[in-house]
């Protein structure tokens, strides 16, 4: 997907507060998952029916993603073109140290800028050294969390909302940082906070749509993605992850309608294919239906699901003989839940 639209607009208010400034103290269970990417809809076991689709985004691993991660993709972008270049502008006469501290600060930006974030950390932590500033905390701490370093990142967010308790922008960072560690429930409480002020995030609202997605909250999970369809309708896989929430709540003609944005922005989006396939399966136009999962399994040949779904409606069709080979296949590629099936249906 093109990432050039960057939608963040949530946080240009925030940033002209938090420049450089001196302050002082004052039933089937989910699959956990990254806000990002859905992954192909699973069917469960039915004799005669395609099932519905169940499967959603999975868990982002605990390691470095910030050049896989489509939140993150999106945030570095963010971080580069707005983050890092808002105007300094101190509220009094400053001291050679507080000055000391500003121009690393402005030094720290600039790197953040261009994507050096070790230098940009490095800049922020003599500056901080020099004159602590929830403002300086806010920036290294997003400059952790671009490389990955979601402990340090949220330390930072911490130290910033200790010197600035009402600091939204501190909650977003270290909310996102707890759900890349996969601390969901510090996750849903800083989102929660950050949501109450700010409601131009998509990031956010993606993410707390994951988080809803796996308290099986379905409903909740929609509203959310509703909000990043209205706040960037191009956004990383919205269509997939909204399509897979209107199946689950038996929409199948809204999931048909979010599948067809998502192959007209990505032509070979399997997931897209395999999902649609199984909105017509539970509509009951088989052929449109195999026609789907035919060419999902063309964009990739080893998509367990999509054998396993094709299989099934190759079963309901009456052609038993190749819903068995789909399902050899899928159990090959590592579905473990076709192995009854074959079992039970298969000689």
């Amino acid at each position: 997907m093109n990432y050039a639209k960057i939608t963040l607009f949530l946080l240009f208010s925030v940033f002209f507060t938090c420049g450089f400034t001196q302050t002082t103290p004052d039933k089937t269970a989910p699959a956990k998952a990254t806000p990002a990417k859905a992954a192909p809809a699973k069917t469960t076991p039915a004799k005669a029916t395609p099932a519905k689709t169940t499967k959603g985004p999975q868990k982002a691993p605990a390691k470095k993603q910030a050049a896989t991660s489509p939140d993150l993709k999106e945030m570095n972008l963010f971080s580069k073109d707005n983050f890092y270049n808002k105007p300094v502008a101190p509220p009094r006469t400053m001291t050679e140290q507080d000055t000391k501290a500003r121009d690393l600060f402005v030094s720290g930006s600039k790197k953040g800028q261009a994507a050096d974030y070790h230098g940009a950390i490095a800049d922020f932590t003599k500056s901080i050294e020099l004159s602590p500033n929830a403002g300086t905390y806010v920036r290294r701490g997003w400059a952790y969390q671009m490389l990955s370093n979601y402990d340090a990142a949220i330390a930072d967010a911490g130290e910033a909302l200790k010197l600035r308790p009402m600091l939204g922008l501190a909650n977003f960072i270290r909310g996102v940082s707890y759900y890349q560690k996969g601390n969901y429930k510090d996750a849903k409480a800083d989102l929660d906070i950050f949501l109450e002020k700010d409601r131009t995030n998509v990031i956010a609202f993606n993410i707390r749509a994951a988080l809803a997605y796996m308290e099986q909250d379905y409903k909740t999970a929609l509203v959310n993605y509703d909000m990043v369809v209205k706040l960037d309708p191009k956004f990383t896989d919205i269509y997939t992850n909204r399509g897979m929430m209107r199946h689950i709540l038996q929409d199948y003609k809204g999931a048909l309608e979010d599948c067809n944005e998502a192959i007209k922005l990505d032509p070979n989006n399997a997931t897209a294919y395999n999902n649609r396939g199984g909105a017509y399966a539970m509509l009951k136009d088989y052929k449109s239906s195999l026609a789907d999962f035919d060419k999902a399994i063309s964009i990739d040949g080893k998509y367990a699901d999509a054998y396993n779904s094709r299989g099934r409606v190759k079963q309901v069709m009456g052609d038993q003989e190749g819903a068995c080979a789909d399902w050899q296949v899928a159990y090959a590629n590592g579905l473990e839940a076709t192995r009854e099936l074959i079992i039970k249906y298969c000689k």
